[in-house]
């Protein structure tokens, strides 16, 4: 197999599983205005949609920890690890605040890891692709996140 076919699936797999990964977000958005008494019976309400949204934020943190390894990443990686930690950091402050303080920090987490990661792809220190995966999955999830925030 050579390198684009390669390129071509990582490209698929990833958009697959970031989609099946912004799925909470949607379904638990959803329920949470259409059926909040289910959605917290059920499925947790906001207190697992909110513990969903800091893990999710932590691994975009450790996307950016993992890109910062790579040998393409050098001389700048000790920076970049650092600001990789920052969004762990927000998700478990958002896990200690209240409402609506932590919705909306988790919002600008998002927002920024979302920033930072579009930035990253278009300067080549990132895939192409993964720039516009991560503007998408971003606005799936902030909008989700903004719905739960003014139900």
């Amino acid at each position: 197999m050579n390198d684009a076919t390669e390129h071509r699936r990582a490209a698929a797999t990833a958009w697959f599983l970031a989609g099946l990964g912004a799925l909470p977000f949607v379904v638990m958005a959803l329920a949470q205005v259409s059926m909040p008494d289910f959605a917290t019976a059920h499925m947790g309400g906001e207190t697992a949609f909110l513990a969903y949204g800091a893990v999710i934020l932590s691994f975009m943190g450790g996307v950016r920890w993992g890109a910062a390894l790579s040998p393409a990443a050098l001389p700048v990686a000790g920076e970049r690890m650092i600001l990789s930690v920052a969004p762990s950091l927000a998700a478990w402050l958002a896990l200690l605040i209240e409402r609506p303080w932590s919705l909306l920090l988790l919002l600008a987490g998002f927002a920024l890891q979302g920033a930072w990661d579009v930035m990253s792809a278009r300067n080549g220190d990132l895939p192409s692709w993964f720039g516009r995966l991560r503007l998408v999955i971003s606005a799936i999830v902030a909008v989700s996140i903004l719905v739960v925030l003014l139900a």
